[in-house]
């Protein structure tokens, strides 16, 4: 067990414990923002022959002055394959999608054609390849489509239905369960008492879990039911669990109550203790298969706790990439506090046209929840960082996008 590490000396232990989960096979409509657990590779040309983008029709080689005429010998439905091939002067009508003959040179709109009888007047210039969507012209037979780790979107989707695959495989989603240890945090059924709080990390916990791929499957109460049914409660559960995140109670009076508990449920502790603010106790360890963390009770230390260690932790379970992108920005209020220790302030970055400026939101201190909102970056400042003055250069890590707590 290590104690009193580095941010990146714990996220190396946590990604050495955090393996791509197995695949599951999910149909294609419910699929959307699931992660795909392989590569999909195109099964053939999209459009699979050439096909005509407009309505209209399609000529052979012959001449292409505007007035010039083609014999028209036939007329293709959408359904229609044709088994001939165009010669000099030879035109056919085809509408949007329809396959084309061999020997196509373009397709010219009906607009622009005047038709009388078996003879089509063009009615502007032919350029070769005009409305022609050729073979292979959107995607080619073993192209790589979707790599494995992506998230699916809607284009995704689309293109998977063009495809006509109707399931397709994804990553499990980590089974997670939400554990609040704080005795005097009672969940939203029950009736506040002098002394209680009304419970915000399990809310906001579960609410970052499904936002980032997970599925929280149990929210546990341990202050409330007492520690010794939470714990067989969790051992019960322990071997359908993928992830458990303790929150509040971790470290009380002095004492880290979780290395009691952790003995309990027969789990061995990868780390406790990092040298960061908000939220230093925080910790983590391993049961079987499932990855256990503990974080501040104070919600805006939980938050930024989740984010440096569960978040990566579940991507990484997705088999997706988890570095934060830093960068350099300009903070444009300051920070009046000396940073003893590493510090993550919470802030809202924003794009200005000539550079990257930074905003330190109210509320910086752990218990409030002000800071939350709207954030989009951590500012990190290093150990012995004097005061931030307004203008300064700061180093931010950036959420991806979307991920706006």
């Amino acid at each position: 067990m290590f104690s009193n590490i580095s941010l990146e000396h714990a996220r190396q232990i946590l990604t050495d414990h955090c393996d791509t989960m197995a695949g599951e096979m999910v149909p294609l409509n419910q699929a959307v923002n699931r992660v795909l657990r392989k590569p999909v590779y195109a099964p053939y040309h999209m459009p699979l022959r050439a096909q005509s983008a407009v309505d209209g029709y399609a000529l052979g080689e012959g001449p292409d002055k505007i007035g010039s005429s083609y014999k028209l010998i036939a007329e293709l439905k959408l359904d229609s394959f044709p088994c001939f091939g165009l010669e000099y002067g030879q035109a056919v009508s085809v509408p949007t999608g329809g396959i084309l003959p061999e020997g196509t040179v373009a397709v010219v709109p009906g607009e622009k054609t005047l038709a009388h009888q078996q003879q089509v007047k063009i009615l502007e210039k032919i350029k070769p390849g005009t409305n022609i969507k050729e073979a292979g012209e959107d995607f080619c037979r073993d192209e790589l489509l979707l790599p494995s780790g992506t998230k699916l979107d809607y284009a995704a989707v689309a293109l998977l239905a063009a495809y006509d695959f109707y399931q397709v495989e994804t990553v499990r989603r980590p089974e997670t369960a939400v554990v609040c240890l704080a005795e005097n945090i009672i969940c939203q059924e029950m009736k506040l008492q002098n002394g209680q709080m009304r419970d915000s990390n399990g809310p906001m916990l579960s609410a970052l879990i499904d936002r980032d791929g997970g599925v929280v499957s149990s929210v546990i109460y341990g202050g409330i039911t007492g520690r010794d049914k939470m714990i067989s409660q969790l051992h019960s559960m322990m071997n359908q669990l993928d992830v458990a995140v303790f929150t509040g109670g971790t470290f009380e009076n002095g004492e880290n109550n979780m290395d009691a508990i952790m003995h309990a449920l027969e789990a061995r502790i990868l780390y406790q203790s990092v040298e960061l603010q908000p939220g230093s106790h925080t910790g983590a360890a391993l049961k079987g298969n499932c990855l256990l963390f503990w974080l501040s009770g104070n919600p805006s230390a939980c938050a930024v706790n989740y984010h440096l260690f569960v978040y990566p932790a579940i991507k990484r379970l997705l088999g997706q990439q988890t570095e934060y992108q830093r960068i350099n920005a300009c903070c444009v209020n300051g920070f009046a506090k000396k940073s003893n220790s590493r510090r993550m302030v919470r802030g809202r970055l924003w794009w200005t046209g000539k550079g990257w400026n930074v905003e330190v939101l109210p509320g910086q201190k752990p218990s409030m929840l002000r800071s939350l909102l709207y954030c989009n970056a951590f500012i990190d400042l290093p150990a012995g960082t004097p005061p931030i003055e307004a203008g300064q250069e700061v180093d931010v890590l950036v959420f991806p996008v979307g991920n706006v707590l």
